[in-house]
Parts: structure tokens; sequence; C-alpha cells
């Protein structure tokens, strides 16, 4: 178990796991315990990086990542016009598949600046990855 306050920290730190649990007060998820988490947490979001062995520092085995930050509605849409706006669990959701694999940006809250989002991409490879976590994905509490 992985258990890091976001949003709190102004330093960066890192914390491995090969659990294929994640939990914090914000979410809880399960990962494929074949996968290896890196989670990253700065002073305005926070990184949790998938590798399928345990040399994190060979890009070669990336999977993919969660991301949880602020971000600007407008560039997010312009960005991601492909997909499609849906609902997960009562939130707005932008979700789709692009050249590199699957994508979702789970959007908790309103307007169009500042809004709080937990961004999902997958290489293609790892669908099976990307939807056990989006299977088990639970929001527990909105970040202030």
């Amino acid at each position: 178990m992985v258990a890091l306050s976001y949003w709190n920290s102004s330093t960066s730190y890192r914390e491995t796991s090969s659990s294929g649990i994640f939990e914090d007060q914000y979410i809880t998820f399960s990962y494929p315990p074949s996968l290896v988490a890196v989670q990253y947490t700065y002073e305005d979001y926070t990184l949790v990086d998938f590798y399928n062995s345990n040399d994190t520092s060979n890009f070669d085995n990336y999977v993919g990542n969660i991301r949880f930050s602020t971000s600007n509605l407008t560039n997010l849409q312009r960005v991601y016009n492909e997909g499609s706006l849906g609902k997960y669990e009562s939130y707005r959701t932008w979700q789709g598949t692009d050249t590199n694999g699957p994508f979702l940006f789970i959007l908790l809250g309103s307007g169009d600046t500042k809004v709080r989002t937990l961004q999902m991409d997958f290489k293609s490879e790892y669908q099976t990855a990307y939807s056990e976590i989006l299977k088990t994905l639970k929001i527990n509490k909105i970040p202030a």
C-alpha cells in the first residue's frame, strides 16, 4: 500500500510499489502486480508511472501513468478533441484512444480553468492493465 498526500508537498519525492494496490485518502485502485508503480508528488500535481520491470530508469519498460493535477479544460478539449464525453461515477469524463493507446480524463469539478483532473494514459499493448485500474478505481475525496 502507498499512502501519500497529494497537492500538499512543495518538494517532489518518489515511492515505488509492486503490491498491486494503490490507496490514499483521495483514490484507491488495483493494478496488475506484474507492474511496478512509481509515484512522484510535487507541489501542484502527483504522477504515478507504471513499468513492466523493476528497471524504472529504462523508458522501454514504461507502460503508462495516472496524473492528478489542475488543468485548463479549454486546453484539454483542444488537445483531446477525439473521444467521448461521458460519466464516471457522476464525474464528467473525456475518454478515448489515440495513436499511443487508451486515455481518460476524469474532471473533478466544473468550470473552464483550475479544474482538478485525474488523467490516465497507457500504451495500447497494456489495455488490460488500463481496464483493471479503471474497473477498480474509486475516488474517495476531491482535494481542496
